[in-house]
């Protein structure tokens, strides 16, 4: 009798095993949420021709998720500034010093999370040719060096665009706008590296 109990017991929790298995494996194949590097819709970034401001921006967050510094370096010129918080007279650094914070930055970290919101976008009074974009964009950076540790910044940027001789638009100027509270600014997480 105890014999024919316990062969009882074990068919029953084989049969309840087979079962949460068969469920955690349909669950985990058809799950919409993605585990892996965040996947852009076709017709996305990055895109091959930035005839348009935003998709030079647009560029700038993709290099940043897929730490690609060859994109995320053709978003500028030479001329271009980076001017981060507090903001000071001669505090921007230029085109050299971003390709290497970012350079030590994407070799260094292990993932990056970038997200902007607004599609605000005017002519930039500062340029005398009438031709730069001022566009505003609310954004959430993180940065995971590993599992346990890693960099938050967020708040606002302020990215100046400008045509070259081609018609390609590039990042001329960029502010940093970060709401620097509770968290780092983006550009002194930029000089972390």
């Amino acid at each position: 009798m105890i014999k024919l109990m316990r062969t009882k017991r074990i068919k029953t929790f084989g049969l309840a095993s087979a079962i949460v298995s068969s469920i955690l494996i349909v669950v985990a194949c058809t799950s919409t949420d993605p585990t892996g590097p965040e996947v852009e819709p076709q017709g996305g970034p990055p895109w091959a021709a930035t005839d348009s401001a935003w998709k030079v921006i647009e560029n700038l967050r993709y290099a940043y998720i897929t730490m690609d510094l060859e994109l995320y370096m053709s978003c500028f010129r030479d001329d271009f500034e980076f001017w981060p918080l507090p903001v000071q007279q001669d505090s921007c650094w230029g085109y050299d010093i971003e390709e290497q914070f970012h350079q030590n930055m994407f070799d260094y970290v292990e993932v990056i999370e970038l997200q902007f919101w607004g599609d605000t976008e005017y002519s930039w009074s500062g340029d005398s040719t009438g031709q730069s974009l001022a566009l505003v964009r609310i954004f959430d950076l993180k940065i995971y060096v590993d599992l346990f540790y890693g960099f938050i910044a967020s708040g606002g940027a302020l990215f100046i665009c400008s045509p070259d001789s081609t018609g390609e638009w590039y990042i001329w100027q960029w502010y940093d706008q970060s709401g620097i509270k509770e968290s780092l600014s983006w550009g002194a997480i930029k000089a972390l590296f």
